[in-house]
């Protein structure tokens, strides 16, 4: 964790928060005040946000039942609400999630209409089949480059001491500027900033929840857009280890934040996700957390 670049696995405890996300997401983004709506996932290339990620189920619906009826998460099931998919709901679920007993009451109808009882219709009888009802697939992956972490160029596999011992020069320049600094042959913030100019135009354009898994350098810098935050402190923003952080905003009021820390406390990191005074000095801001 404290060298830049690389692609590592996850560690023990980031399997463990993998999971954990995985179980928490139905219950609180799918379900907006009791009622399921369409949510959206994009993660970077790199495979620790993918594998962080591979938990989160991917259900399919009629585009019919969002905004009426609720879905219920099997965790989360009130007293006398409606049966909710079991065993089908899991990752890369697409296939098994439309036979009835996976949608919730009145899904099922929408889904029949999609899939009838018979094989492939005869053209008579696809003369009185209503037209095909769309489906959407919850939180459907995408993967983009541009939310990758920033690049350390010549650095890339050291970590920020042995740039201080073998490189004072640049970790003095880095140390001056933060947020103008770029890495030999690597990237600056500002860099970030351009590659992400493109998905915030398309994340201005969604009303669907989004949940963005991506790397401290990239998540400080949208956390200061979307909180309003000038640019030039982005480089200082705590980013938590193992929480979801969740910005509410509709462009006219002031964003509501609530953060959800799930745990579990990895090396290095206090119980509510914040790095350690002992583990801070060795650590750089686009892998992981410092100063």
């Amino acid at each position: 964790r404290e060298k830049l670049g690389a692609t590592p696995p996850l560690s023990p405890a980031g399997e463990e928060y993998a999971r954990r996300l995985g179980e928490w997401v139905p219950a609180n983004i799918f379900v907006q005040q009791g009622i399921m709506r369409k949510c959206r996932l994009w993660t970077s290339s790199l495979q620790r946000t993918i594998l962080t990620a591979r938990h989160i189920p991917h259900p399919i619906f009629p585009l019919s039942g969002f905004g009426e009826q609720p879905y219920y998460p099997p965790s989360s099931q009130p007293n006398g609400a409606p049966e909710a998919p079991h065993g089908d709901i899991g990752p890369n679920s697409a296939s098994s999630t439309i036979s009835g007993s996976s949608l919730a009451p009145g899904l099922a109808a929408a889904a029949s209409n999609r899939f009838p009882d018979s094989a492939a219709p005869s053209p008579r009888r696809s003369q009185w089949l209503p037209p095909p009802e769309p489906f959407w697939e919850q939180m459907s992956p995408r993967v983009y480059r541009n939310l990758d972490e920033i690049f350390a160029g010549e650095y890339e596999g050291k970590t920020y001491a042995e740039i201080k011992q073998f490189a004072p020069s640049e970790a003095s320049l880095r140390a001056m500027d933060k947020i103008g600094y770029r890495y030999p042959r690597g990237e600056s913030y500002f860099d970030i900033l351009a590659r992400l100019d493109p998905l915030v135009h398309e994340l201005e354009s969604y009303h669907e929840p989004l949940l963005l898994v991506s790397h401290q350098a990239v998540l400080r810098l949208m956390y200061a857009y979307l909180m309003g935050k000038p640019r030039s402190s982005a480089p200082k923003i705590e980013i938590p280890l193992h929480t979801v952080i969740r910005i509410t905003y509709d462009g006219w009021n002031p964003p509501h934040e609530e953060r959800f820390v799930l745990g579990p406390p990895a090396l290095g990191y206090t119980t509510d996700g914040t790095i350690t005074k002992d583990a801070q000095h060795n650590l750089c801001d686009g892998k992981d957390k410092c100063t």
